[in-house]
């Protein structure tokens, strides 16, 4: 019974307890005065006494008791009031951390506090649904964002409308939305809700005279098929999001660990490039290009390699194409540039230095000013800068490229086709544009003294390199009968294993030092063979 007694009055505000003992001093005060006649007590003290004026002293001091009663009481209603106005603004801080200013809809923090504090601790079956309006861009940047902010005013409270009671809708950001379904326990279950809600989503919408019709494509992860933390399920509800985007948009696309991984893998080395470039692990190596008349050094390819403190090396293969697909390359092609640039200046000014562009790189309208303000930056000579192109990435903008080409020649910089032959339309490449040197990709070089087809190709494209006055260098060079053979064609230069891996830039000097005729066994054996 005690026990019970002090919960409740646990439970009480102290505001509420304040109150009570004021009450009960006076009701104790009133029955003190009852039960033993203190009254008539005190007026018989004050009749036998009047020549010590008490009654004035006991008049005094009970106005003074009734008034500190009042005070208290009315102490207990202001704290009462002002414990009411922080709770209400504590409730309006918490509504505002926890949920959108536009839509009204919980944010990302409301999210990972409604998982935390009930979804994962129910344990059940539920599914996450990732999903984001196509083509919103364009509204903002036709309608204006005022029309945008109402369009999302509008899907939020479809959200609310259209989703069973135990469901949960978020705004992530932007038209970022994210869904929580509890009210169903099977894909096939979840697919139809998710199609009947995308039916409603895709609604016209009528906003300041002008008829909007949106749709959206949505990704869906399992719990605990998918993950058990909301992290995983949110990372992989966005794999099948970002998959459903690339296979058509305004689909409804469930994660799975098969079809996926390739993606999930990306996105893992997606974050690895990001954790590079702000930690400073990317570096680059350098493999020499060499005269094979002179044997000797006339430049260097700039090789981009990752380190990572806890993953060791991330093979180029991995990292580049992770960079292109997550919208980091444009990034990581200055950084490497700019690092690059800077260990080449210790070189002597007659080496140049090579470097490869990505096919995303010549599709940025300011490429030639972003690369000549690095070269600016570092202090590094245009003339003393070659950059490689593949045939596939030129071909994706044909106009823009040539456009690329003609600012950076016309600053001195050097325009190399790489892979010269793995395309398609090389010679209608070649016809298109002004190239400075042709390589030839080492899936020829590599069988030149095996297959007498390979060495037909490789000549003729040396003889198309002599006739077009551009010296061609052929990739992969790895033993003394590919050296023979390519000088016997007339092959202007070459790079491979047979002269040199690729170097750090503490080791380029060691090897310029060599005499030119002892290139190749200054150098370390190669260890490995990525390009």
């Amino acid at each position: 019974m005690l026990a019970s007694i002090k919960i409740r009055l646990s439970r009480l505000s102290q505001s509420t307890i304040d109150l009570m003992i004021i009450a009960a001093i006076g009701v104790a005060a009133l029955a003190l005065f009852v039960e033993i006649q203190l009254y008539e007590m005190l007026l018989q003290f004050h009749a036998e006494h009047e020549q010590w004026e008490a009654d004035e002293l006991s008049l005094a001091l009970l106005v003074i008791g009734w008034c500190g009663f009042a005070f208290g009481g009315r102490r207990v209603m202001e704290l009462k009031k002002e414990i009411r106005s922080r709770k209400k603004a504590e409730l309006a801080a918490h509504q505002l951390a926890t949920h959108d200013s536009l839509t009204a809809l919980p944010n990302r923090r409301g999210l990972e506090l409604s998982f935390t504090n009930g979804l994962r601790q129910l344990d059940e079956p539920f599914f996450v649904v990732l999903f984001d309006l196509d083509g919103f861009k364009s509204v903002n940047d036709v309608h204006g964002h005022a029309v945008g902010d109402q369009l999302l005013q509008t899907i939020a409270q479809r959200l609310r409308i259209a989703l069973p009671e135990d469901d949960f809708a978020c705004r992530l950001g932007g038209d970022e939305f994210a869904l929580v379904l509890r009210s169903t326990k099977t894909p096939t279950a979840a697919h139809q809700l998710i199609a009947q809600l995308a039916e409603i989503i895709s609604q016209p919408v009528v906003l300041e005279s002008v008829r909007l019709v949106v749709h959206a494509t949505y990704g869906v992860s399992h719990f605990p098929h998918d993950g058990q933390s909301l992290g995983d399920l949110m990372r992989r509800a966005d794999l099948a999001l970002y998959q459903g985007k690339h296979s058509g948009k305004h689909v409804i696309r469930f994660f799975d660990s098969n079809t996926d991984h390739h993606l999930e893998d990306q996105s893992r080395a997606a974050q690895l490039v990001r954790e590079a470039l702000d930690n400073g692990y990317l570096t680059t190596l350098y493999q020499p290009i060499v005269s094979l008349a002179e044997q000797r050094v006339v430049g260097f390819e700039a090789l981009a390699r990752l380190h990572h403190p806890i993953y060791g090396e991330i093979p180029p293969t991995r990292f580049i194409p992770a960079a292109e697909q997550s919208g980091l390359i444009r990034e990581l092609t200055s950084t490497l540039l700019e690092i690059a640039c800077t260990d080449a200046l210790t070189w002597p000014e007659h080496l140049y230095l090579s470097f490869n562009l990505s096919a995303l790189d010549l599709q940025d309208p300011d490429l030639p000013e972003r690369l000549l303000a690095i070269l600016a930056k570092v202090g590094f000579a245009p003339a003393r800068l070659e950059v490689e192109v593949t045939e596939t990435a030129i071909v994706k903008d044909i106009p823009l490229a040539r456009k690329h080409f003609d600012a950076l020649r016309a600053v001195g910089v050097l325009i190399a086709i790489d892979d010269f032959g793995t395309g398609y339309s090389s010679l209608a490449q070649i016809s298109r544009f002004s190239f400075d040197k042709l390589k030839i990709d080492r899936e020829f070089v590599s069988s030149v003294c095996e297959s007498e087809k390979s060495g037909k190709i490789v000549r003729s494209m040396i003889h198309l390199s002599h006739g077009l006055d551009m010296p061609a260098i052929a990739e992969g060079i790895e033993n003394i009968d590919q050296l023979d053979w390519l000088n016997r064609a007339g092959c202007h230069y070459g790079q491979g294993y047979y002269f040199s891996c690729a170097v750090s830039a503490e080791a380029v000097q060691a090897l310029l030092n060599e005499a030119p005729a002892g290139i190749r066994a200054a150098l370390p054996a190669p260890v490995a063979r990525h390009s």
